[in-house]
This record gives C-alpha cells, sequence and structure tokens, in this order.
C-alpha cells in the first residue's frame, strides 16, 4: 500500500524513529566489524544511502579509478549493505575461481528473492541445489548450441542474412540499425530456446516475447534502489508492484510456450532447449529429487537463457557496426582476412574460425574495449573468508569490477586504443593468453552458461555481415561518436550508419 504524503504526526515520528534506529545499529554494526576484521581501505559514505550518491553516472570508471587509490580491494556501504568493490584480474580470479565458492553467492536483494522466490540459478543462493540446477542448464544449453546436433549455424546465418537485405534496403542512405540488429539477437536465442521459425518476425509470441523483454531491461537496466535501501518499498511500493507485474507478464509468455512443447513433446526428438529442460525436468535422479528440484523449477530456467542470451548478444552486435564504421581500417582487414579464407561464394562456418583469427580478435577487442559487461550480476559471500590479505564478512555484497580488468594498463600496455591485432601472436594466430584476460562472461561457480552460444553467434553473425556489408560514417555527420549508456551492459547511444554491398 502506498504512503500517504499527508501522513499523521505520530507515523512521521514513527517513521522517523525507524531511520534514526537504523542508523544508530549501522554505526555499531561498523564499529564492531572495523574492531573484529581487517577490511579492506574505503571511502567514507552517507547515512542510510552508503556510497551510492557518489557512484556518479558511470560506476564503473568511478571504481576504475579509486582503485588507483585504495587498491583492488576496496570497501563501501550500499545503502543498507556492506560492500567490497573487487578490480584487477588478480583479484577477481583470486576471488571468482580460487576462492570460488567463498564468493559464490548472491545477495538476498529485494528483486532477487522475488523472481520465483529464488527459484532461479542465476540468482539464488548458491549449494547444492543451485550448482545441480546450473549442471542441468549448462548440459542442455550445450547440446542446443551443439553445430553436430543442431542447426544453429543456419539459424544465425539466417537472421544475418535478413538483416543485410534490412541494411541494404536503405539504398545507402544513413539509417539508426539498433531496433534491427535488437530484434536479430532475440531472434536466434528465441529459436534456439523454442524452435525455428520460417516468418519469426511475424510471429506474435516472439514479438510480445521482445515487448517484455525490453520493458523488463529498461525497468531494472540501472537497477532498482529497493534492492540497497529496503526500508524503500514502503516510500516507493510502484518500484515493487511494477517488478512483479513485468515478471508475471515474462513468466505468462513462457508458460504458454512450454504448454505448447509438452503438447507435442517426444522424448526421442528433442528439438529445442525448451525440449532439453522438459526431457531433463522428466528424468530427474533421486539425487536430485532428494535436493528439492522438481520439473517447474527446471524449466523455468528458460527465462534465465533467453534473457542473457539476449542481452550480451545484442549489444555487441550494436557496437561492432559502430565501430567497424569507426575504424575502417579494421574492417577491411577483417574483410580481406574473410574474403582470402571463404571468398564470396559460399557461407562463413563455424569450422573457418581458426583461420580466422582477426574476426575472432575483433570480437575480443570490442568485449574489452567497451566492456560490453562492466560488472558481474552482484556476488556475495558464503562465509567468513580473505582477499588480497584483507577480511571479508560473510554475507558482504561482492562488486567484480570486469571493467577494471579491461582497462588495466598493466596488462594492456594502451587500453583505451581500439587495436584488434593485442590478441594476435607473432604467427598471426589468436594468442590464448591474452583471451584469458577479458573476463567478459565472468569466472568461476557463477559464469555465464550460454557464453559458448554467444561466441558462436558472434562469430557467425559478424563474419556474415562484414562478408557481405561495408559500413562507413553518414557523410553529413562529421562528427560522428560512439557514446555509452550505463545499465546491466553498457549500450551505445544510438547513432546512424551507411551501408553498402560488397562486390
Amino acid at each position: 500500500m502506498a504512503i500517504s504524503l499527508d501522513l499523521p504526526l505520530g507515523d512521521i515520528k514513527a517513521i522517523v524513529a525507524v531511520f534514526v534506529v537504523t542508523l544508530v545499529a549501522m554505526k555499531m554494526i561498523t564499529t564492531m566489524k572495523k574492531k573484529r576484521y581487517n577490511l579492506p581501505p574505503g571511502p567514507w559514505g552517507l547515512p542510510l544511502v552508503g556510497y551510492l550518491p557518489f557512484f556518479g553516472p558511470m560506476p564503473h570508471v568511478t571504481f576504475t579509478e579509486m582503485r588507483k587509490k585504495y587498491g583492488d580491494v576496496v570497501s563501501i556501504t550500499m545503502g543498507s549493505w556492506p560492500a567490497v568493490v573487487i578490480s584487477g584480474c588478480d583479484a577477481i580470479k583470486e576471488a571468482l575461481v580460487t576462492k570460488r565458492d567463498d564468493f559464490a553467492g548472491r545477495p538476498a536483494f529485494t528483486t532477487s528473492v522475488l523472481l520465483n522466490d529464488g527459484r532461479n540459478f542465476g540468482f539464488g543462493a548458491y549449494g547444492p541445489v543451485n550448482r545441480m540446477q546450473r549442471k542441468i542448464v549448462s548440459n542442455v544449453v550445450y547440446t542446443f548450441s551443439n553445430a553436430r546436433k543442431n542447426p544453429i549455424e543456419d539459424i544465425i546465418r539466417s537472421d544475418a542474412k535478413i538483416i543485410v537485405e534490412e541494411f541494404l534496403s536503405h539504398g545507402g542512405k544513413s539509417f539508426c540499425p539498433l531496433e534491427q540488429l535488437s530484434v536479430a539477437a532475440s531472434s536466434m536465442v528465441y529459436q534456439l530456446c523454442y524452435g525455428r521459425l520460417r516468418n519469426i518476425r511475424e510471429d506474435e509470441d516472439f514479438l510480445e516475447t521482445v515487448r517484455q523483454t525490453n520493458n523488463f531491461s529498461e525497468f531494472t537496466k540501472a537497477g532498482n534502489p529497493v534492492d540497497v535501501m529496503p526500508w524503500l518499498r514502503y516510500v516507493m511500493p510502484s518500484k515493487i508492484s511494477k517488478f512483479l507485474e513485468l515478471l508475471k507478464m515474462s513468466v505468462d509468455v513462457r508458460s504458454k510456450k512450454v504448454e505448447e512443447h509438452e503438447s507435442s513433446f517426444h522424448e526421442s526428438d528433442l528439438r529445442d532447449i525448451a525440449d532439453g529442460l522438459i526431457h531433463a525436468g522428466n528424468n530427474l535422479s533421486k539425487e536430485e529429487k532428494a535436493l528439492g528440484l522438481d520439473k517447474n523449477r527446471v524449466v523455468e530456467n528458460l527465462d534465465t537463457v533467453f534473457g542473457a542470451g539476449t542481452s550480451t548478444v545484442s549489444s555487441n552486435l550494436k557496437w561492432f557496426v559502430g565501430l567497424m564504421a569507426t575504424f575502417p581500417e579494421v574492417q577491411e582487414e577483417v574483410f580481406q582476412q574473410i574474403n582470402d579464407v571463404v571468398g564470396q561464394d559460399r557461407d562463413i562456418t563455424l569450422a573457418d574460425r581458426t583461420q580466422l583469427p582477426l574476426l575472432e580478435a575483433t570480437l575480443y577487442e570490442i568485449l574489452r574495449f567497451i566492456g560490453t559487461v562492466p560488472f558481474a550480476i552482484p556476488h556475495s559471500t558464503t562465509c567468513d573468508t580473505t582477499l588480497q590479505g584483507y577480511d571479508i564478512p560473510e554475507g558482504t555484497v561482492v562488486l567484480v569490477n570486469l571493467y577494471s580488468a579491461f582497462m588495466d594498463e598493466k596488462v594492456w600496455g594502451d587500453p583505451k586504443i581500439f587495436r584488434p591485432q593485442r590478441f594476435l601472436d607473432s604467427e598471426g594466430q589468436l594468442d590464448r593468453g591474452l583471451v584469458e584476460q577479458v573476463p567478459a562472461f565472468s569466472l568461476g561457480r557463477r559464469r555465464c552458461v550460454g557464453e559458448v552460444l554467444a561466441r558462436m553467434e558472434l562469430f557467425l553473425f559478424t563474419g556474415t555481415l562484414i562478408q557481405r556489408l561495408k559500413f562507413f560514417k553518414p557523410p553529413e555527420q562529421p562528427d560522428f561518436e560512439l557514446k555509452q549508456n550505463f545499465g546491466l551492459t553498457l549500450e551505445v547511444q544510438p547513432y546512424n550508419v551507411c551501408v553498402i554491398k560488397r562486390e
């Protein structure tokens, strides 16, 4: 129920009293922890809100600069939550790989709890159930993104060819490509989840899924203040009611598709990820059932697969087109390698990857240079632990600043320069050692289960575009510049580009 602005004096006094008690309690807890723990250094925050007002419009940049003063592990307060910010490859790997179980938790944020009451493996608490659930989903995603068992290559190339025709329909005149690329990214993941469709851009279920995904992403892109200041749910109830409304719409769309699949399901003919998860739910082992897993819980993860698979790929495709127009010399070098290896008479396949190292290097450089995913989804500590010599208490919120690894001068030398060749060794092949320094899909227990699929999509889709199209800046826009919007991913602000056909 919303709180009226016209409150009785007694209620106002009660609210003030709650705030004062909360403030005193936070101060006492902070003081006790400082006496008990060797906490990392960090800046002071404000009562109730902590360091939140100082995050700035680009928190990843703020924290990367903060690293210069305080080091790789920094203590801050996020509203009601004690937190640490981890920066740099060494500290990130120590936390997420070396001590992966200690840092594998998720904060009990309000929206995370509401998200299927923690049943979603991406946001659920870490433990045996979560590990088993993740294993099931990972196996299913791998199976249906494996080119030997599923026509995923055809799906990706078909969507890329649709984009080629849509881009060429502008006749070389400038246009904004963002919406078309967003739809293409959604289309690829949707068909992997629910089966191939011939006229997907006319399918009402798909269009409704895209609408709901866009609405949910827009609402959550900058985070929900109720998560870090839970008392705000009584002051800003709309933040919860809107979240629940969007969540219900997403569940309704997914439930409809699952019901359709169940009506035509055959154990011997698994057509897509939805069938794969239904199959897994029907064949849970005694051990899995004993842990509390059931079919519904397994199938619910379709939402996670679709949402995660869409956002990262969509963002990277948008940056790719803009950056190819910005750096025509890189675009031409990539095209020449594709032309030498593949030519114009056949489609690019995954088998070409080892022979197209510059295309892969360019995709890694975009992940690094832009920092498409600046932060991992917040972690939390599952026990009292240590990091870089500091004590990190159980239940601490952990912000993993991936962007700091992408911009580390000790690793990259000139991180603010777009230079894909940095990922090639002396023989012109992909430098696997440097690739490992780009944890764009996170690391450890919470590493993205769709990473293999996302890399496939980006390679085939962008390769098809460069093979057939040439991108360049609009002649009427001499001040062409790509700018960022901060959110769950670093989205590029709308821009125009010109496209012509490769001859």
